[in-house]
């Protein structure tokens, strides 16, 4: 029977994949280039109704792979029992944790923002000004989201190293 720290291992090991993966996946073939200057045509208030699509959809998904990832991360981190795969834990548990902190903090205003001038599209359409101020919103909505991206690597290679490390954790 696995021990709780395996099984911290496990789900940090899950979660932190799906959220860093999902992510990498999403700069590269998502909303990130479809949103992007100069990579797309789509009209800006088009681009913002696929940003807001995609946020909704990650607001769930995502926080909740955070979330497990944090916790997860944090309980193997407290029951291994070497020093060093503890700290290399911690570290990830740290950078797990440090998503949902900057989301909260720096990029709710963005999104909020954005979210908030493609409902007011419904009432009025956007004039040149306010189309120029979205995209640079949506410039920085995807500067912020690279460090979510690298704070995401840094937890799975926390967790992959604790799994190269500790050797098989289940057993056949």
């Amino acid at each position: 029977m696995p021990s709780p720290g395996h099984i911290a291992v496990v789900l940090g090991l899950v979660s932190s994949s799906y959220f860093t993966f999902a992510n990498i996946g999403c700069s590269y073939f998502g909303v990130m280039p479809a949103t992007e200057r100069g990579k797309t045509s789509l009209p800006v208030v088009d681009r913002l109704a696929l940003w807001e699509y995609h946020y909704e959809l990650g607001k769930l998904h995502m926080a909740s792979a955070g979330i497990i990832a944090t916790v997860s991360l944090a309980s193997a981190s407290y029951f291994a029992t070497i020093p060093a795969l503890r700290n290399i834990l911690a570290a990830g548990a740290i950078s797990a944790f440090t998503v949902p902190a900057w989301t909260l903090l720096f990029m709710m205003p963005v999104n909020n923002d954005l979210v908030a001038r493609l409902r007011a599209t419904k009432l009025k359409p956007m004039e040149p000004k306010e189309e120029a101020f979205v995209l640079d919103q949506l410039d920085k909505w995807r500067a912020m989201h690279r460090l979510r991206i690298a704070l995401g690597i840094v937890a799975w290679l926390s967790v992959a190293t604790a799994v190269l490390a500790s050797g098989p954790i289940i057993q056949l």
